[in-house]
């Protein structure tokens, strides 16, 4: 069973027998709710830069999937890694301390996601877990913005004071999330759930959701990741449902969000500050996961093999320093660059025909939202993440998993995976 639910209206009180004077209150929630309410929230809270909960539990994530009957994952990793480790050993491998190190991390990477994406897929109410984490993530963004003249301000809030010259600042919102981008990362697949419904069965309550994740999106300022989003949300729609241009429901969203664009780009205000400063070319952040990364993967990879990469952690041996490009930390902030620096050639090009089998293979095109995950997940990878990404990896399940959420069915709509508590 997948929800906890109330036989009536979702969250509001019920009147039982023929005492009316004692409300019985009874709460929905998802039976995935906690786990993913921590995934969501609280992965990196409190945890050095690059670890997180879901790499930690990952021998515990293990055990529970052998004892599902899934007892072959490492062997087929290593299969599917042996090439690469053959190549590094002929190649040369400078520290293999790191490379183990590496090796080993990108195994917890594999096996977290799995555990996750294999759960993800024996549930028949994503939609209502993706309702109940964007209602949750609104209530947190509330709370952050009430927070904001107190010293919890530094827990929930970035103050980057490196994004504009002349000693500007300004705050974007991460919540527990290492930064606001990956905060906005993980709020793509909900933006694209909610907007993707709101033009498909356009209503009030669609409309609020869509809101209700917009919000806090707009407050992290992550342009990048707003842009994505949208054009994934647009591209899906032309490709899937042409025809819903023509709806008058949809329309009248388009034009409010047309709106709410031409108010926040007209008016002074830190999100316009921010937009004018990423279009003149002044936000370092944007070059630095895009043009530099690529930058910084060459000279890694030139030092070994263009074809095969320097192996796994051999790029925290390079001085990133010297390549004058404004990196003071040897981490190549991209997904596609990260794999090119410590895979080659070879990992880029297998990664991307991995990505274009899959979908052709599970036909992501006949969908709407699993095309919008993938278009999402294909740009992002070009302009951010990192290699061992666990989000990234759950994005592609998404994409690529057939049937995981039908946009039609409301999602507050009783199941056959409800039960009832309270």
């Amino acid at each position: 069973m997948d929800t906890v639910t109330n036989p009536g209206a979702e969250g509001f009180p019920t009147w039982e027998g023929t005492n009316r004077s004692l409300p019985a209150i009874k709460l929905t929630l998802h039976r995935f709710f906690p786990a993913a309410a921590f995934y969501f929230f609280f992965n990196a809270a409190g945890l050095p830069v690059g670890l997180y909960f879901t790499t930690l539990l990952s021998p515990l994530f293990y055990v529970w999937l052998y004892c599902k009957g899934q007892r072959k994952l490492t062997r087929k990793f290593l299969i599917a890694y042996s090439p690469f480790l053959i190549a590094h050993l002929i190649n040369g491998i400078d520290s293999p301390t790191y490379y183990a190190r590496s090796l080993l991390l990108l195994w917890t990477v594999f096996i977290s996601a799995y555990a996750l994406c294999w759960a993800l897929s024996r549930t028949a109410t994503l939609a209502q877990l993706f309702d109940q984490l964007v209602v949750a993530n609104f209530i947190a963004a509330v709370f952050a913005c009430i927070t904001l003249p107190t010293p919890m301000r530094t827990l929930l809030w970035l103050e980057d004071t490196s994004t504009f010259g002349g000693g500007s600042h300004l705050l974007r919102l991460n919540l527990l999330s290492v930064e606001p981008s990956a905060y906005a990362f993980l709020m793509l697949p909900l933006l694209a759930f909610t907007a993707l419904r709101l033009f498909q069965k356009a209503s009030l309550r669609s409309f609020l959701y869509l809101l209700m994740v917009g919000f806090p999106f707009l407050l992290s300022q992550s342009f990048g990741g707003i842009s994505i989003g949208l054009a994934a949300v647009g591209i899906s729609l032309i490709i899937t449902s042409p025809r819903q241009f023509k709806r008058a429901g949809s329309l009248a969203a388009i034009c409010f969000c047309g709106l709410v664009v031409i108010g926040l780009l007209a008016t002074h205000n830190p999100i316009s500050q921010r937009i004018l400063q990423v279009i003149s070319g002044g936000d370092s952040s944007t070059r630095s996961r895009t043009l530099f990364s690529f930058i910084a993967a060459y000279a890694v990879a030139s030092t070994k093999s263009l074809v095969w990469g320097v192996g796994l952690g051999q790029a925290k041996l390079i001085d990133f320093l010297e390549l004058h490009i404004g990196f003071e930390v040897n981490v190549i902030p991209n997904s596609i660059a990260g794999a090119f620096a410590e895979l080659g050639l070879v990992g880029v090009g297998a990664k991307l025909v991995a990505e274009g089998w899959f979908f052709f293979k599970t036909r992501v095109y006949k969908d709407a939202f699993r095309l919008a995950c993938f278009i999402v997940g294909f740009i992002f990878q070009f302009s951010g993440g990192f290699l061992m990404n666990v989000q990234e990896y759950i994005l592609w399940f998404l994409a690529f998993w057939p049937s995981l959420i039908d946009l039609a069915t409301p999602a507050h709509t009783r199941t056959k995976d409800a039960v009832e508590i309270g």
